[in-house]
């Protein structure tokens, strides 16, 4: 089984339906994926389960890090309402319960005592089912953690999620929800599930705009009673809510029999009061650090003071422009790093920034005239400098004067850079100033006539062969599997001028080129989709291949054989039935020994009927999923009682079974 990454086994599902998670429950990110959908049931089919109407651009921006917990300041919606997460232990509107927080008594500080998972946006919703059965719905915008509560492991993802528990057995169900539809196959004891993240990478907090989720949701304000003042609404009351870019502010069921709709939802989240920082840059400058940050308009924003080094600075801003500045005269060692805390947000939000030496260098030229490029730059930190990739610049006669030095060079570079000797660093785009036109290219050579073979007969030695033709070939694996690709490697043969690989036996491969040193080979499908009739005659014969090398003489290599395995996977047919009228279920496995990864691309089955007494012919095609399972499902199937079929995979693999009738 495929270990579940920790922020996507979440057990959140609406404040309500909250359990403490034990800490073993966390998985690492390594295969996480842009797109999670997960569907419970192995064996089943998973055709319908998926979103067939997705709800992009609901969400438009991000805000800067709040470097004190290391997640967006705010996000915000089409409809530019912003939120921001909700990190008070003792609020009830931010819905945490018991043992999200490690040390629920105290205030929440990152990462000693911060939650795995919180929310900006976090709706839920239930609908009951005849039977007991039950279907739970989420809707959020989740910050959580790749691994642990850790620095550089921060994600934020749009979830949307649904479940199904007893539910209508081997079912579609169809559900619409605010932000669209989703579709869910259930399985025989009417369990289904869909998941689907967008998108959890670690740092890249953009990737959430890309999700389904937004504009939020929030209390209806027309049904009282009103939303709490500065947040979406109360997680621990259903209510009716607004928000849905579709007006449809509902969750409902229909297929299986079922048609049922709820207008109720829980809402946690918190109207952003935070503009956030993002701090630019802090330059050392004599005794001074100059300081650069940005910000909203109007954000009040200070340098934190340092005991005994400088004391708090407020930062000054031209209107409407976001950017931000203080000069900071500090005593002492300069500081390696300095805060940038915008006290007007609530909480305060901060920027730690790294205090960065001046370059001490600036280039003042960089002309180039068609024969030289001349560079010049100024220096306070002592000389020589180095112009990257060109030469050095001694000191000037004059002090203060720029030092210039002029360099004869046929392609100048885009731009000059010249370093000093600590490591400090400026550059400027190269000015041309002159120069002739570069001559134009010649007219192409007319090809002279294929002489045909040169050959040489003589017993003495071949001028310009310097040592013995040898040909070498290797191939990166020893198996191939039908629809694979293997690259083989002759570059280590000795005195080739040329290639040429040719197939000895064994399917029919194709070469990306039969002449090149390194080519990759591709091994056809056994089975196709297209096909319209069984196969009756398979060649899964080891593939043997040959190259032959030539030397710019003309002569040519003994052949160096290439032998590669077919690998075919193993067809089952297993649970399939043909209720005449109903429904026509073939259902089976596809395996590849030693290979319980992903297949790309996914194998895919034919199905064929051969039912006793009338001519073969086909049914279908299913595609075989990351388990390795396929369902081929049809209502109400043929008119026909099919009782055997033949099963064909595009990997090599023949199967036969016997359907229920029943």
């Amino acid at each position: 089984m495929v270990s579940t990454p920790h922020f996507l086994s979440a057990r959140r599902l609406t404040p309500r339906h909250r359990a403490p998670r034990p800490a073993s429950r966390r998985r690492a990110v390594a295969a996480a994926t842009a797109l999670l959908l997960a569907a419970s049931g192995a064996g089943t089919s998973l055709a319908a389960t998926q979103v067939t109407v997705k709800n992009p651009g609901g969400l438009t921006g991000v805000g800067p890090v709040n470097t004190e917990y290391g997640f967006p300041s705010w996000y915000e919606d089409s409809n530019k309402t912003r939120v921001e997460l909700c990190l008070d232990a003792e609020n009830p509107l931010c819905g945490f319960l018991p043992g999200d927080i490690p040390d629920g008594t105290a205030p929440i500080s990152f990462p000693d005592n911060f939650p795995e998972e919180a929310f900006y946006m976090l709706a839920g919703s239930e609908l009951t089912l005849p039977g007991g059965g039950r279907a739970v719905l989420v809707l959020g915008l989740e910050a959580a953690f790749a691994n642990t509560v850790t620095q550089g492991d921060q994600v934020v993802f749009g979830r949307q999620r649904i479940v199904v528990k007893g539910g209508p057995a081997n079912s579609t169900l169809t559900f619409q929800h605010p932000y669209g539809t989703i579709s869910i196959d259930t399985d025989g004891a009417g369990d289904g599930k869909l998941v689907e993240d967008i998108s959890p990478a670690v740092g890249n907090f953009s990737t959430a705009l890309k999700s389904n989720i937004g504009p939020f949701l929030k209390w209806d304000p027309a049904a009282a009673p009103a939303a709490p003042e500065g947040y979406l609404g109360d997680p621990a009351q259903d209510h009716t809510v607004v928000g849905s870019p579709f007006n449809y502010n509902k969750f409902s069921v229909s297929g299986g029999g079922l048609s049922l709709e709820t207008d109720q939802f829980t809402v946690q989240g918190k109207i952003s009061t935070n503009q956030g920082v993002s701090g630019d840059r802090a330059v050392l400058n004599g005794s001074m650090i100059d300081v650069f940050a940005s910000s909203g308009n109007g954000a009040q924003l200070q340098v934190d003071g340092q005991a005994g080094v400088f004391e708090t600075t407020p930062m000054l801003s031209d209107p409407d422009t976001g950017r931000y500045y203080a000069r900071v005269q500090f005593t002492g060692s300069a500081p390696s790093t300095v805060k940038v805390t915008n006290i007007g947000d609530k909480p305060a939000s901060s920027s730690q920034i790294s205090v960065t030496k001046p370059s001490g260098i600036m280039v003042t030229k960089a002309v180039y005239d068609g024969t030289t490029l001349t560079v010049g730059a100024v220096s306070s930190v002592g000389y020589p400098l180095t112009v990257t990739g060109l030469g050095t610049l001694e000191a000037p006669a004059t002090a203060g004067a720029p030092a210039e030095k002029s360099f004869a060079v046929l392609a100048p570079p885009a731009s000059v850079t010249v370093k000093t000797a600590d490591g400090g660093a400026a550059s400027l785009p190269v000015t041309v100033s002159g120069g002739a036109a570069t001559p134009a290219g010649l007219d192409p050579v007319t090809p002279a006539p294929d002489p045909g073979p040169v050959v040489d007969t003589g017993s003495g030695s071949v001028p310009g062969q310097t040592q013995p033709t040898t040909a070498v070939a290797t191939a990166a694996s020893t198996s191939v599997t039908r629809g694979g690709t293997v690259q083989l490697d002759g570059s280590a043969s000795t005195g080739a001028a040329s290639y040429k690989w040719l197939q000895v036996s064994g399917p029919a491969v194709t070469f990306s080129s039969d002449t090149a040193a390194k080519p990759t080979i591709t091994v056809p499908y056994y089975a196709r989709t297209t096909d319209t009739a069984p196969l009756t005659a398979k060649s899964n014969d080891p593939i043997q291949l040959q190259l032959i090398v030539t030397d710019a003489n003309g002569i040519g290599s003994a052949p160096a054989t290439v032998n590669l395995t077919v690998q075919t996977d193993t067809v089952a047919v297993a649970g399939s039935r043909h209720r005449l009228g109903t429904e026509l279920r073939v259902t089976g496995t596809s395996t590849l020994a030693g290979n319980t990864a992903v297949l790309i691309p996914a194998p895919t089955v034919i199905i064929y009927d051969t039912t006793p007494g009338r001519a073969v012919s086909k049914i279908g095609t299913a595609q075989v999923d990351t388990l390795g399972a396929w369902s081929y499902r049809a209502k109400p199937g043929p008119n026909r009682q099919i009782t055997s079929v033949l099963v064909q995979s595009s990997r090599g693999g023949t199967a036969t079974g016997v359907l229920a009738t029943r």
